[in-house]
Parts: C-alpha cells; sequence; structure tokens
C-alpha cells in the first residue's frame, strides 16, 4: 500500500515537473505570440498631423529605413488609418518611432511636469529625436492631436505613474527616453479611445515585450517557474518590481541566474532613431 502511494506521489511531482519545464521552455523561446499583437487602437489622422507639423519629416524616415519606405509605411505617415493597430516583430521599430514622435509633441499636463526638469532639451526622447524639420523642442508639448477629457487624463496619469521600462529606472510619467515617449502615446491613444486601466497595463506590457523581447523572456521565464500568467499579471509585470532597470536586474535576472534558467532570446530596445 504504502508502495502503491509513493508511485503515485512520484507519478504526480513527475508530471508537475514536465509541465513546468514545457513552461518554462515557451517562456524562453519568446512571450510575443506568432503574428504579434493585434490592439483595437486606431492611429487615425494623428500621423499625418505630426508630418504635417513637420515633428516627422518623412525625407528623414527614408534616410533611416534604406533611403526609401513601404507603402504600408507611407500610408501611415500620410494618410488617415483607420485599421486596429498591429504590433508585430516586422513593424516594432517603425511603430516605436512614430509614437516616439507623438509622445513628446502631443500636448498634455504630463509633459509641462516634464518641461520642469533642468535640462529637457538634452533627454534622450528630446534630444536623441533626429527626425523632424527641426529639433524636438520646437514640437514638444505644442500640438494638441489627442484630446483626453480629465476622466481619461486621470487615468493616464495613474498608469503612466505605474508603467516602467527596463531600459531606465523611469515610469512613463517621465518620459525621458524614446520608450517612455511611445508609450505615453499609446496610453494617450488608447484612454482617448476608450480602454480601461487594465486594457491600458495589457496594452503596455504588449509593447514592452516587443521593444524589450530579451527581458520579458526572462520575465516570463520567472513567472512560469512561479506558477503565475503572465498575461494575466501585466498591472505587476510592468511596474517598477520588475520593469524597472534597477528592478527587473534585482527581481528577475537576479532569481534566474541563481536558477541557471536565463532565457537566450532576444535583447534590450536602443533608445536612440
Amino acid at each position: 500500500m504504502i508502495a502503491v502511494l509513493f508511485l503515485i506521489m512520484l507519478l504526480v511531482i513527475t508530471s508537475q515537473t514536465k509541465t513546468a519545464s514545457s513552461q518554462i521552455h515557451l517562456a524562453q523561446a519568446s512571450p510575443i505570440p506568432e503574428g504579434g499583437f493585434q490592439t483595437s487602437i486606431m492611429l487615425g489622422n494623428a500621423i499625418p498631423k505630426l508630418v504635417e507639423s513637420g515633428a516627422i519629416d518623412i525625407e528623414k524616415f527614408k534616410e533611416v529605413y534604406g533611403g526609401t519606405l513601404t507603402e504600408e509605411q507611407t500610408n501611415l505617415l500620410t494618410k488617415p488609418s483607420t485599421q486596429p493597430l498591429a504590433l508585430t516583430k516586422e513593424n516594432e521599430r517603425f511603430i516605436l518611432n512614430v509614437l516616439w514622435a507623438l509622445g513628446i509633441a502631443n500636448k498634455n499636463p504630463i509633459l509641462d511636469e516634464s518641461a520642469k526638469y533642468d535640462g529637457i532639451a538634452n533627454l534622450a526622447s528630446t534630444g536623441g529625436w533626429t527626425l523632424g524639420k527641426a529639433d524636438a523642442m520646437t514640437y514638444f508639448n505644442k500640438l494638441e492631436i489627442v484630446k483626453l477629457t480629465p476622466d481619461q487624463q486621470t487615468l493616464v496619469e495613474r498608469v503612466a505613474d505605474n508603467v516602467y521600462r527596463p531600459c531606465c529606472d523611469n515610469p512613463t510619467a517621465f518620459p525621458d527616453c524614446n520608450h517612455g515617449a511611445a508609450m505615453l502615446a499609446l496610453l494617450e491613444l488608447g484612454a482617448s479611445q476608450g480602454l480601461n486601466e487594465d486594457e491600458l497595463y495589457t496594452l503596455a506590457l504588449q509593447a514592452n515585450t516587443l521593444w524589450f523581447e530579451g527581458q520579458y523572456a526572462a520575465t516570463a521565464t520567472l513567472l512560469a517557474t512561479e506558477g503565475k500568467d503572465y498575461w494575466g499579471s501585466a498591472r505587476a509585470v510592468v511596474s517598477a518590481k520588475y520593469s524597472s532597470g534597477s528592478g527587473w536586474f534585482s527581481n528577475v535576472y537576479g532569481p534566474l541566474q541563481k536558477q541557471g534558467l536565463l532565457p537566450k532570446s532576444g535583447s534590450g530596445g536602443s533608445c536612440g532613431a
């Protein structure tokens, strides 16, 4: 009888171990689904307005992308977009750049606060923006493109205070690099189109997972070892604990290194154009 019970226990433990190993393997491969993420938000005429204002210079964009743009990229820059935005490995850099411009140019109280920082013009998000007809400060916080109601603004500020990125220790509420500026634009677009708080956190995690695939593959691996759902934990995953530079290193990299489970996929994104 004891031998039978022991065998049953052994089978259960083995099954649980295999399940955990499978989850870890999948997380190590990448938390990004095939085809990327289909969001519910639309860019509308936001990007053509940036081109019209000069905040985006199409000729400079062409230079970055080898002297020419695809038909899809050209349409996004010049025509209103009525299709839901897809975030994929193929377009993530291009979308990051156009959202970066929107994040620093669209007028918002969050940028009013950022402007109080001494040296605002020399941040990576401003000094690093070289794809406009003039320098970034010419357009910084001046264009009324995405307008929010008071309730939507409160929502954006609340989420922006809690959404971090692994390249630094600052929240989206202080968008000091391209990723922070692009994330601010995403949150503004999402809130203006009716996304609720949980949906904004999921959108933020989708974008960060593309922009920092290596770091978030590691985070997904850690959560798998703890039996937690990566996508079901979006609010926690994008918080300072897991997504700030120091938080990720202490709470994700360190524990995984000790366990020998560091993923081998992807790497962090560059903060330049």
